[in-house]
């Protein structure tokens, strides 16, 4: 038996396959076979790696998809699918249709904010699950925006619809010409240009003003009375009343000041939540989109001694979360064997000693190597890369076609990490550190650094690459970024390596 989750139809489809042993055998996100950015359809391409194996799959979905037809109107924003809460069967039977290969037999679904958690608590670092507690926060699930669970997915606490901070995160990154559920990191880095003022202070003490006195979603509404044009509940109509107030207040100021009042906000808010989530526990097990937020994931150390963080916290995510609650369930067992490089495999050789005398000539290149990781960001396998003792930063920002304050991250040697950052640092990049040496082209306008640690005992072309370049140069670490264009998925196999390495002039090992 193998267990197959997935997550698709709303954003960001993703896919997962865990064997009976609860190692992870593959995950992905649809966009890197589609070649759409976010696309939340999985390509047949990943179905028929499950059809034409001949094995025994359970196949589970990340949310309760009658709940969720019924609140977006079936996929929409907007109409009524009351038909389909009467009707459950029919709406089984359309679901089957729209997803599941008619060749095999959808199990389960599990609740959006479960899901969320299961990415988060099967793949946590730590063997014992005492003392772990489990915390969701997104922009809403079903009608859930955020969850605190204990270690056996009890519920403990959720706040719901429309009380949500993703959806303020995602509103302002609309309201600044932005991409919505894309751009939101765009927002949180341009915040670090603006210190909080009395202008950003106006606007968080509003939203914070909102957030206190909102209570959870109207009784009317969970109702299902619909949401669209003909029939508005009170509270969406509140709510509509909310966000051009919003959108008012966000287009009066300068950009970074909204995005600053923005960050402020959210920290504010998810803080509230992660105070309470920490009465029930010291270890903390964190997914859902706002979990990207790496300057407040910073401050959970402050409420938690261990901190893990899902490789990938978006709904693509959920996919191998919804797997492994479904392994979880059947085996009995609460712990996975997994990597974040679990995607598509190139095997190819790379010249390391080509690939740091390339750098050394100034110039950016990309790697393309072995199997591809599994989440928002690069790790070394799909990577754009460069010598960090130079300010590369407006040539690579040029490359990848993205807003010149964006920052870049450094990865760094395990051992020598310390060395050049203070503060909490993981492999996934997912936390902020001070940097205590001023190398610009890896270092926010803020002097922090998104960290990323290649392990002591990785044994990846990538560590072989910081190594060599650390023995010519004496600096541990190198500008890393994702190998792809703005609003493009990364590269996944050789075919998309030697495309990019054709259309953008940059060579890819």
């Amino acid at each position: 038996m193998k267990y197959v989750g997935f997550s698709e139809y709303y954003h960001d489809a993703g896919f997962a396959i865990i064997d009976e042993s609860g190692k992870l055998d593959f995950a992905t996100h649809g966009e890197r076979y589609s070649k759409k950015k976010n696309d939340a359809i999985l390509p047949e391409e990943l179905w028929g790696m499950v059809e034409d194996s001949g094995e025994e799959y359970h196949v589970s979905f990340y949310e309760d998809h009658t709940v969720k037809f019924d609140m977006r109107g079936g996929g929409g924003v907007t109409g009524s699918t009351k038909h389909l809460e009467k009707r459950p069967d029919v709406a089984e039977e359309t679901f089957q249709r729209m997803v599941v290969p008619e060749s095999l037999v959808f199990d389960v679904n599990h609740i959006h904010h479960e899901s969320h958690c299961a990415a988060a608590f099967y793949t946590r670092p730590w063997d014992d699950k005492e003392d772990t507690v489990l915390v969701s926060i997104d922009g809403v699930g079903e009608l859930q925006c955020a969850t605190i669970m204990d270690s056996e997915f009890n519920l403990i606490k959720e706040w719901q619809y429309p009380k949500s901070v993703g959806l303020v995160y995602t509103t302002v990154t609309k309201f600044l010409g932005l991409r919505p559920l894309e751009d939101e990191y765009v927002v949180m880095g341009l915040s670090a240009y603006h210190d909080t003022s009395p202008e950003s202070k106006a606007i968080s003490d509003w939203l914070i003003a909102w957030w206190e006195d909102l209570e959870d979603l109207a009784p009317e509404l969970a109702e299902g009375i619909p949401i669209g044009d003909m029939k508005v509940s009170k509270r969406e109509q509140d709510r509509l009343r909310f966000r051009e107030e919003l959108r008012a207040k966000v287009l009066a100021v300068e950009d970074k000041v909204a995005a600053r009042a923005t960050q402020d906000f959210a920290e504010y808010a998810i803080m509230q939540i992660m105070t309470e989530a920490a009465k029930y526990g010291k270890k903390l097990c964190y997914s859902g989109g706002c979990a990207q937020n790496v300057v407040i994931n910073s401050r959970l150390f402050e409420l938690f001694d261990e901190v893990h963080i899902a490789c990938s916290p978006t709904d693509a995510g959920s996919g191998l979360g919804t797997a492994a609650r479904s392994w979880a369930k059947a085996t009995g067992k609460d712990k996975l064997d997994w990597s974040p490089y679990c995607g598509y495999n190139i095997d190819r050789e790379v010249d390391v000693k080509a690939v740091v005398d390339h750098l050394l000539e100034h110039k950016v290149c990309g790697i393309a190597n072995g199997k591809a990781e599994f989440g928002p960001r690069a790790l070394g396998n799909r990577s754009l890369i460069a010598d960090v003792r130079y300010d590369v930063k407006d040539t690579v920002n040029t490359i990848k076609r993205r807003q010149k304050y964006r920052p870049f991250a450094p990865a760094i040697l395990e051992e020598h990490a310390h060395e050049y950052f203070e503060g909490p640092m993981n492999e996934h990049m997912q936390f902020t550190s001070k940097a205590l040496h001023p190398y610009s082209s890896v270092t926010h306008v803020d002097g922090t650094a998104r960290v990323q640690l290649v392990p002591k005992d990785c044994e990846s072309v990538f560590r072989k690459i910081i190594e060599e370049y650390y023995a010519r140069t004496g600096i541990p670490m190198l500008l890393n970024t994702s190998l792809n264009i703005r609003g493009r998925p990364m590269v996944n196999d050789e075919h998309d390596a030697e495309l990019w390495e054709q259309k953008y002039g940059v060579k890819v090992f």
